[in-house]
């Protein structure tokens, strides 16, 4: 079969130069455990607080079928800090149910990391941007999917890289003109709390799903930003599930974590989306990262967000 060109743009040393990375694309049979290359790279500059775009790298996820032949819509999913550990348990079932493929992404394990929930400069949400839309790529060239319907799904750290997915300079960097493009982009608990000029622009519908109550990734930063955004006509919306917190869909149980970097107190205003980040973000903590969070299920919340999610991807995954 032939292999699909992936095509990763790259801004090293002030000049934009093309990074070919050959793929195969998949068969019809494919499924389960897939390596796949991210789209570019999105690398720490020598100072350590901006970013430059840059080489791609191999990760992996695991792609999985409803029953019946295709081609299916597709749901990428992205874990948060403490790597791919509760995706699939909790919301695969429940998608391939509703006739949508899942293919759940793993940020983590292929670079040799664990978890970044005590150590987030190890992996940013940004730096994993690139990945989304390798994932996107190598779905949209498999023969079972509809590339015309795939959407990203993300929760906290993940969340957070949906968010910023959703910019209309994640597309154009990552997937420009005549590249498949997401459909739609499904955060959940994001931290909504930089601000910088490229959020103010989606690429596609964008649907933040978040607890009243969460004290890691506080949701009125994330109100706040979809109210401007639909203000200003952008296709956002949120909601705020009352009383829920932390991984209100996932957690087993109600757990406070001490050791784990918490940024809710931290609002950062940066030039771009690839910074600088402020002076002393990449050497030391910050003194707004504070250390401890809560995490806690939200079984009427969790089957809410179950129902409000299946109505929103038959709305916008037609």
């Amino acid at each position: 079969m032939k292999p699909a060109l992936l095509l990763a743009a790259a801004l090293l040393s002030g000049c934009a130069s093309d990074s070919i990375v050959l793929t195969p694309a998949p068969a019809a049979s494919q499924s389960g455990m897939l390596a796949f290359a991210t789209a570019g790279g999105i690398h720490r500059s020598g100072d350590r607080r901006s970013f430059a775009l840059g080489a791609s790298a191999t990760i992996s996820g695991e792609l999985i079928f409803p029953q019946g032949n295709g081609p299916f819509p597709a749901v990428v999913l992205a874990h948060g800090c403490n790597g791919n550990r509760n995706i699939e348990r909790a919301w695969g079932p429940t998608l391939r149910s509703w006739g949508f493929a899942t293919f759940v992404i793993d940020s983590f394990q292929p670079r040799g990391i664990d978890q970044v929930c005590t150590n987030g400069r190890a992996l940013l949400p940004l730096q994993r941007v690139p990945d989304a839309y390798g994932a996107l790529r190598l779905l949209a060239a498999h023969p079972r999917i509809d590339p015309r319907r795939i959407a990203l799904m993300g929760f906290s750290h993940g969340g957070a890289l949906t968010m910023l997915a959703a910019t209309s300079w994640a597309k154009e960097t990552f997937a420009p003109a005549g590249q498949p493009a997401f459909r739609a982009f499904i955060p959940f608990y994001p931290n909504c709390n930089a601000v910088f000029p490229e959020r103010n622009r989606v690429s596609a519908p964008l649907r933040i799903h978040t607890g009243e109550a969460d004290d890691w990734t506080p949701a009125k930063p994330c109100a706040e930003l979809a109210a401007s955004l639909k203000a200003a006509g952008q296709d956002v919306a949120i909601t705020v599930y009352p009383g829920a917190q932390h991984a209100f869909d996932q957690a087993p149980r109600h757990v406070y974590l001490p050791k784990v970097g918490n940024g809710a107190n931290c609002f950062p205003r940066l030039a771009s989306i690839l910074g600088p980040l402020p002076a002393g973000a990449m050497r030391g903590q910050p003194p707004c990262i504070k250390r401890g969070a809560t995490i806690a299920g939200h079984p009427a919340a969790a089957e809410q967000a179950r129902r409000n999610l299946r109505a929103q991807l038959d709305e916008l995954m037609q």
